[in-house]
């Protein structure tokens, strides 16, 4: 039996191009054949304001799988749930550390195997998956101006499809969609309002009531988070299909038996890894609902991992959402995975199809912070300000 003889964390910090540095932690999984998974945790940017102990969270990983046998999906899946439980919330950084274990070891079991991951997940339906640019909320008047030409910058280079931040300044954010639509007509789509949970469902009702003429497919977190009544009211009313992430499979069910949501929103760094994400995408299936394939803006490691699984997947039919390599200065892999025409290829080769660069390893390698700066920052994924 081939065991997982190692292992080993790596913090990093990278910046993304608004400012704002993220801390990711990279893993490798070394096992007793010669092969090494790699996985990452990410990102641990997110509220509450806290980092976790990487050299401890190695000692207790390094406990919990050593000896294992990598192909022991139930037993590991068991052991990642019992020590690192679901807290219930969106940017639980349990389920961040049980992502990174879960990629690394779906990796392992590629190269191991010659296969890739979308290969032991059934193969592909897909040749790519297509993706929606994101544009951050507008928090000041030259804000709009600048998102669109950011937008202008990425038509220019493919990219058709677009999801738009709301719900911080609303009045900005009408400006910016209205001048959006204006400058650019139906050359772009707009995949979604992301709302993110920051108003009450009534709110977000009166703002989608007032901007639905502009057009956009469908409308993301339009309620605060866990108020599943308030996403089935805006269901009924908006007229606008409703997606939410889901962070296990009871909220996803939940979402379901209520009829909360038109789309489920599958994020890895959310639920946990490739794992838990087929226990919701088979409730997906069950419900004939459909999904996409969520983010909270990782890495090539992590967005690898989260193509593979929407390619193979014949559920995600909603433009994805992972496009964290255009959004971060920097990389920890030899080849970043790449965009064409809008859509995300998945890496070929082996595993995740992925090798860690050392050099790029060693450049952004350090322990895990934050900057001093409002908490806003962190929400709208803006550089903070001293």
């Amino acid at each position: 039996m081939t065991a997982i003889t190692a292992v080993r964390l790596t913090p990093v910090n990278v910046a993304r191009t608004t400012g704002l540095v993220c801390g990711h932690v990279i893993v490798e999984l070394e096992a007793d054949d010669g092969c090494t998974g790699i996985g990452e945790m990410s990102d641990f940017q997110h509220l509450p304001r806290f980092h976790p102990d990487v050299g401890d969270l190695t000692g207790t990983l390094q406990s919990m799988l050593a000896g294992t046998d990598p192909w022991a999906t139930n037993r590991i899946s068991q052991l990642l749930d019992e020590a690192f439980p679901s807290a219930g919330s969106l940017y639980d950084k349990g389920a961040v550390i049980r992502c990174g274990i879960d990629t690394a070891l779906w990796d392992l079991r590629g190269k191991m195997s010659g296969r890739s991951v979308s290969s032991l997940l059934g193969g592909a339906v897909r040749t790519e998956l297509p993706v929606a640019y994101p544009v951050f909320r507008q928090r000041a008047r030259g804000d709009v101006e600048e998102n669109l030409e950011r937008v202008a910058g990425r038509l220019d280079e493919g990219f058709t499809m677009f999801r738009v931040y709301v719900g911080g300044d609303l009045e900005l954010d009408e400006l910016f969609l209205r001048s959006l639509r204006t400058r650019f007509g139906d050359r772009i789509e707009i995949k979604s309002l992301d709302f993110s949970n920051l108003l009450h469902g009534t709110a977000a009702l009166r703002f989608i009531e007032r901007t639905r003429d502009i057009g956009y497919a469908l409308v993301e977190a339009p309620a605060r988070a866990g108020d599943v009544a308030g996403l089935a009211e805006v269901r009924r009313r908006g007229l606008v299909p409703v997606s939410e992430h889901v962070y296990d499979a009871a909220s996803a069910l939940r979402l379901v038996s209520e009829r909360a949501v038109d789309v489920l929103n599958v994020g890895l760094f959310a639920l946990g890894g490739i794992t838990p994400a087929l226990q919701v995408i088979a409730i997906a299936e069950a419900a004939g609902l459909d999904c996409l394939i969520g983010t909270t803006q990782e890495l090539s490691i992590g967005t690898a991992a989260a193509a593979h699984l929407g390619v193979a997947t014949g559920c995600v039919t909603v433009a994805s959402d992972p496009v964290g390599p255009l959004l971060y200065r920097s990389d920890v892999v030899e080849r970043p995975v790449t965009y064409s025409g809008g859509a995300l290829q998945p890496p070929s080769g082996p595993g995740l199809g992925l090798e860690l660069d050392p050099e790029r390893l060693r450049e952004v390698a350090g322990p895990l912070r934050w900057e001093r700066g409002a908490t806003t920052a962190i929400v709208d994924r803006v550089g903070s300000t001293s």
